[in-house]
């Protein structure tokens, strides 16, 4: 065979490879292709998927948010409850206090009506219950847990309990001490007159200190307890007749 035929081979043989090569080129383009569109497809489909979950985890921060508001809320709602009951309860401890201080003109049965008020809505059963002339004098009535030998009598603005009683003005430790100190001073008061004392000492052993109630039964007793006894002891003169009936 002569060289140009052979040289004529080669290039046939070549352009054939080259086109096969090509071919080839062609086809694992088109099948990269199809590879690159499913690679696109997944991958907007995993960003859908992540957008929705992030939209998922959002509304879920959301709620959650929502509902520790809610939490707080019904914990206010329950707390202004609490506090609207407790003071419904207060109001009402109030009102049997000074209706049981009235509903008796026995002296004694009042002296027992003001311990019970102490014991049950204050908290103590160290009580002592004076009552004064007027020379200011005040000498022992009633008592209950104390030793009624150190409080027979004092004088007003003289010591500790008249000096605190002369102020007119309810003395209360409102963390008291559990030493036997006094707790609490409640001048009983017929207009600016000073006409007994209900001395309370240690509290009992569950209530550690004074509460707001325990300020305003202090002021209702200091009125109410006091007229009690000055109407139950002119009803005492009037039937032992040493004053006009």
């Amino acid at each position: 065979m002569s060289a140009e035929r052979k040289s004529h081979a080669y290039l046939d043989q070549t352009r054939r490879e080259l086109s096969q090569y090509a071919h080839g080129l062609l086809r694992e383009n088109e099948r990269l292709r199809a590879s690159l569109a499913i690679v696109e497809s997944e991958q907007r489909r995993l960003e859908r998927e992540l957008k929705q979950r992030d939209e998922a985890v959002n509304e879920l921060d959301r709620l959650r948010g929502r509902l520790a508001e809610i939490e707080q809320e019904n914990a206010q709602y329950a707390a202004q409850y609490q506090q609207i009951e407790q003071q419904s309860s207060n109001l009402s401890n109030l009102y049997v206090a000074s209706y049981q201080l009235h509903t008796s003109m026995d002296r004694q049965e009042i002296l027992r009506t003001i311990q019970e008020i102490v014991i049950n809505l204050i908290g103590s059963e160290e009580i002592a219950i004076f009552e004064g002339d007027e020379s200011g004098n005040f000498t022992l009535a009633s008592s209950i847990g104390v030793d009624g030998s150190r409080l027979r009598s004092f004088t007003l603005g003289e010591g500790t309990i008249g000096r605190r009683l002369k102020s007119g003005e309810v003395f209360a430790e409102d963390f008291p001490n559990r030493d036997g100190r006094l707790t609490a001073c409640v001048p009983l008061k017929i207009g600016d007159r000073i006409t007994g004392a209900i001395l309370v000492f240690r509290l009992l052993a569950h209530k550690t200190s004074l509460e707001p109630l325990d300020h305003e039964l202090f002021e209702l007793l200091a009125v109410h307890a006091a007229t009690a006894l000055y109407s139950a002891n002119l009803h005492q003169k009037s039937l032992a007749g040493t004053v006009p009936a």
